[in-house]
């Protein structure tokens, strides 16, 4: 195919296009009413009482845990398997990140193994819904409500996901969301965080804001970050936003197509949908290859590359990240073997919402292909 086909890309609709001619022509490019108007309507959205925009989901992470009270000498237990993001917030507090294995079949953390983690300096879990799908969060409030830790959910990847009805982001003490340009809603690059606390809210909002002084302003209450959206972003970030159901409706559509030409395949394995989910909302379609693909990953994506075809492989996980390892000295590269495994077998496909169906199946076909190779 000439055509090269992006693992991720993007629609901006009019109503961006018309916000963001907005802003510009009242100056207010800097702070202003998008802001507000997309912390409410996102807020709503997961079913929290308020939300308080940051520049990006990392960002969103590190306010989390500072919100949190997250400090010098805890510990925070973190799906091994996802964005380094996660375990950098942590870090950013003089904090540490303990990673927690992943289930093969669905890439999420595998809940069974948190209270093996949990020790005296344990503050809080920080659980990453993956790919578009929940973490089982009745264990994870069981857990935490046992030991007295604390809730951050990452939903960087899973915008309006549901589990067991309830959106995620709505079920720990404080759900972050990244809005970089290859999520599900894009600001260009931003993030929130969501909450149904008050007294979160507010000094999660202070925080951000340099911790400005309510009397005087420049007597700082906090040391706090400058982590404002600029309204401009904002007004990028409502008008997808607005455009929601259209964005859901061709993540299904994407999701569906490629299922149904790959699930039969001997040696693809397509994560498992567990039944816990209400409502998945697919962020990029992500494969494993086991023993019986007759090629490996890494040859198949340089196959698939050069018929333009882009993937990404998964992430590497925490326990392998030697920065990291070498820093804490508190856990070894082999201490998550399905986490791993995901990083040397696991990858995504061009899931962008602007491929055409005649693309997936092109896709599809070359992976096919490979897969009657000897």
């Amino acid at each position: 195919m000439k055509k090269k086909l992006p693992v991720f890309d993007f629609q901006l609709g009019n109503k961006e296009k018309d916000f963001v001619n907005d802003c510009l022509k009242t100056s207010f490019i800097g702070q202003g009413s998008y802001v507000n108007e997309f912390e409410k309507s996102f807020s709503k959205f997961v079913n929290c009482d308020y939300g308080i925009t940051t520049t990006s989901g990392t960002t969103a992470l590190h306010l989390a845990c500072k919100t949190l009270g997250i400090g010098k000498g805890d510990q925070v237990l973190v799906s091994s398997s996802t964005n380094m993001a996660c375990a950098f917030s942590v870090d950013y507090c003089g904090a540490i990140p303990i990673p927690i294995d992943i289930e093969k079949e669905t890439w999420q953390m595998d809940v069974n193994k948190i209270e093996e983690k949990i020790n005296n300096k344990t503050k809080a879990i920080m659980v990453v819904h993956l790919f578009g799908h929940p973490v089982d969060m009745d264990k994870v409030v069981e857990i935490s409500k046992k030991y007295n830790l604390k809730i951050i959910e990452d939903c960087a990847e899973a915008h309006g996901v549901e589990y067991k009805g309830k959106k995620v982001g709505s079920i720990g003490d404080i759900g972050a969301f990244s809005f970089y340009a290859n999520k599900t809603f894009t600001c260009g690059e931003g993030g929130m965080i969501v909450t149904n606390s008050k007294e979160l809210a507010a000094k999660a909002k202070s925080l951000k804001n340099l911790s400005y002084g309510k009397i005087n302003r420049f007597m700082h209450e906090d040391i706090g970050f400058n982590y404002r959206l600029p309204n401009i972003s904002a007004a990028i970030g409502l008008g997808q936003f607005l455009q929601k159901e259209k964005i859901f409706d061709e993540k299904e559509r994407i999701y569906t197509r490629y299922k149904k030409n790959l699930e039969k395949i001997n040696g693809i394995k397509i994560p498992v949908i567990k039944e816990w989910v209400t409502k998945y909302i697919m962020w990029v379609f992500n494969i494993y290859l086991d023993k019986n693909f007759p090629i490996t990953r890494d040859q198949l994506c340089e196959r698939l590359a050069e018929q333009n075809i882009e993937t990404r492989n998964a992430f590497v996980p925490i326990n392998k990240q030697k920065v990291l390892v070498k820093k804490y000295g508190l856990f070894k590269e082999d201490d998550c073997p399905n986490a791993n495994y995901i990083m040397d077998n696991g990858f995504y496909l061009p899931s962008g919402n602007n491929i055409k169906n005649e693309e997936i199946d092109f896709v599809c076909n070359e992976i096919i292909k490979y897969s009657k190779s000897n």
